[in-house]
């Protein structure tokens, strides 16, 4: 049994596979596939889309640098906060 994208957006499922296992160029494509940059598209099915959040955070799991700062977290460790 396939899934929703391999059976509906099978050249999607290649770009994912492409990528998988380097963090950056695997968020280059999930990036590419839920910003619209050509206009007027719908979104993805709903199906589709629930596949393709789950696939983003297994790689980020899988495949995430254990020493890479979370997205939250400042980069600099130089950054002092006033409070």
């Amino acid at each position: 049994m396939s899934s929703y994208l391999e059976a509906r957006f099978p050249h999607i499922i290649g770009r994912l596979e492409h990528a998988w296992g380097n963090p950056c160029a695997f968020n280059e494509v999930f990036n590419d596939l839920i910003f619209d940059k050509r206009g007027g598209r719908s979104g993805w099915p709903e199906e589709a889309w629930a596949e393709l959040d789950w696939l983003n955070q297994v790689h980020r799991l899988v495949c995430q640098k254990k020493d890479a700062p979370e997205p939250d977290e400042p980069i600099d460790d130089d950054i002092k906060w006033v409070s």
